[in-house]
């Protein structure tokens, strides 16, 4: 079996290596418009070759570039007698997208590892990347159930958990506990002056991680669940307006009250690996 790559970065280098190391597919090939990171990851052997266009014969297809990019992808493959299927962070506007051109190709599998790192390119590449994670699959009425089980069948012999919702579903939860977390990141980063670094220490460089992620990738993310995003902004800025009564009363019983809160939530966070 051929199996072709478009993007040959973290996320699909990572599914590259991993499926080197299970024997899932005879070949690898990539697709990757960036001469550097191409030659790259022909150097690290995360693809035999990167080539210009995804054969017709190829037997599946792994589109993983940039959110914003999946739909032109699938409308591109549409007639390809492959199984095509993403990585998108985001599942509702890339239907919609592609919808509004034509019908859904049914060997079309909407998937999204949750699974990640500030790393990027095909140096970034890990074998163990999906391992112990969730995959979530956001398959639509057209969507073909051979497909499906095939496509499920590849996210677990890789190491990942697959779990299946509505893209709706996915795209409210993801807004959450990814888009706005990043989206945080990045408008603290803008409180912090240059003279200020010089006193930061773990708190920041745990809390700033995600603040240093391509903005080639997340503007458009932002963009395309931007409902979603903005609805969960909204959830947070209530919390922050909560938590600001509480230091201006000086409520110091239910300021501790709100972080043991927190904190358990957070005891409750269990992550692959």
């Amino acid at each position: 079996m051929r199996l072709v790559i478009v993007g040959t970065g973290l996320i699909g280098g990572s599914f590259a290596l991993a499926a080197r190391q299970c024997a899932l597919f005879d070949q690898l090939l990539g697709v990757e418009p960036n001469a550097a990171r191409a030659r790259r990851a022909e150097e690290l052997g995360l693809v035999d070759e990167v080539v210009a266009e995804v054969p017709a014969d190829a037997d599946a297809v792994l589109l993983a570039s940039p959110s914003h990019t999946i739909a032109p992808w699938v409308l591109r493959l549409a007639e390809h007698p492959g199984v095509v299927f993403d990585a998108a962070s985001v599942k509702g506007a890339v239907v919609a997208q592609i919808r509004a051109s034509r019908p859904l190709p049914p060997r079309f599998v909407p998937c999204h590892p949750l699974a990640g790192s500030d790393r990027s390119g095909p140096q970034a590449a890990d074998a163990d990347l999906y391992r112990g994670h969730v995959v979530v699959l956001t398959p639509e009425p057209e969507t073909d159930p051979a497909a499906l089980e095939q496509v499920a069948g590849w996210w677990g012999v890789v190491g990942a958990r697959v779990q299946h919702m509505t893209a709706q579903r996915h795209d409210e939860v993801l807004a959450r506990t990814s888009h706005l977390p990043h989206l945080l990141a990045f408008a603290y980063l803008h409180c912090i002056s240059d003279g200020d670094l010089s006193y930061a220490a773990g708190g920041f460089r745990d809390f700033t991680r995600i603040g240093g992620a391509d903005a080639d990738m997340w503007s458009p993310i932002f963009g395309l669940n931007r409902q979603a995003v903005l609805a969960a902004l909204d959830g947070f800025e209530g919390e922050l307006s909560r938590l600001r009564r509480l230091l201006e009363g000086g409520a110091d019983a239910e300021l501790s009250a709100f972080i043991e809160a927190a904190a358990a939530r957070r005891g409750k966070f269990s992550h692959g690996g």
